[in-house]
């Protein structure tokens, strides 16, 4: 497991042991990352990450919070419910020096707090065996974490269908084995 890109390229992570967390893979972030880079996500419609806020739920390793801040973002939320996952993003940003612009939180999704801020950027990836993308959504939303065209990627086992609100609409779609990506906007 690595950085694929920014600053911090090639820059190795800890990754998981055993099965109970599910990285996305190098290739898989790459993909997304690239298609991030055409998207006005980031200060004042900029194109790509730079000046984003980004909410990685489900962090799991921390590796796509980690990739945005690599290429530009200016901070990263990491929420996880599992205590492990939560100190192997710790031990992840300490590896790279980030510390000053993340905030790592134990959160059960779909249950999150109010939030004070909004994020452009939002990584929803929960474990393939729980198909709660649309209700993560919703109680992010209701409780204040979608900015105005907040994209939002959602990964999910290929063949599942997403059942999507009035308020979100597919910008682009990606396979690659048993995972697929959704590229959701958010229109208030």
């Amino acid at each position: 497991m690595r950085v694929v890109g920014g600053i911090h390229r090639g820059r190795k992570l800890i990754p998981p042991g055993g099965n109970a967390i599910r990285p996305t893979t190098d290739r898989m972030r790459e993909t997304i990352f690239n298609i991030l880079s055409h998207y006005p996500a980031g200060l004042a419609g900029t194109m790509g990450l730079a000046g984003a806020r980004v909410l990685d739920v489900f962090a799991g390793t921390g590796a796509m919070g980690i990739e945005a801040l690599s290429r530009g973002a200016c901070h990263a939320t990491f929420f996880d419910r599992d205590r492990k996952a939560l100190q192997l993003v710790k031990k992840n940003i300490a590896l790279l020096g980030l510390e000053d612009i993340v905030t790592i939180k134990s959160v059960t999704a779909p249950r999150f707090p109010p939030s004070k801020d909004s994020y452009d950027i939002i990584f929803l990836d929960p474990p393939y065996r729980l198909d709660i993308i649309p209700e993560v959504i919703h109680s992010l939303k209701e409780n204040g974490y979608l900015a105005g065209n907040c994209m939002i990627i959602a990964e999910y086992p290929s063949g599942r269908i997403l059942e999507l609100p009035e308020y979100l609409s597919i910008h682009k779609e990606k396979s690659c084995g048993e995972a697929h990506i959704s590229f959701l906007i958010y229109t208030p």
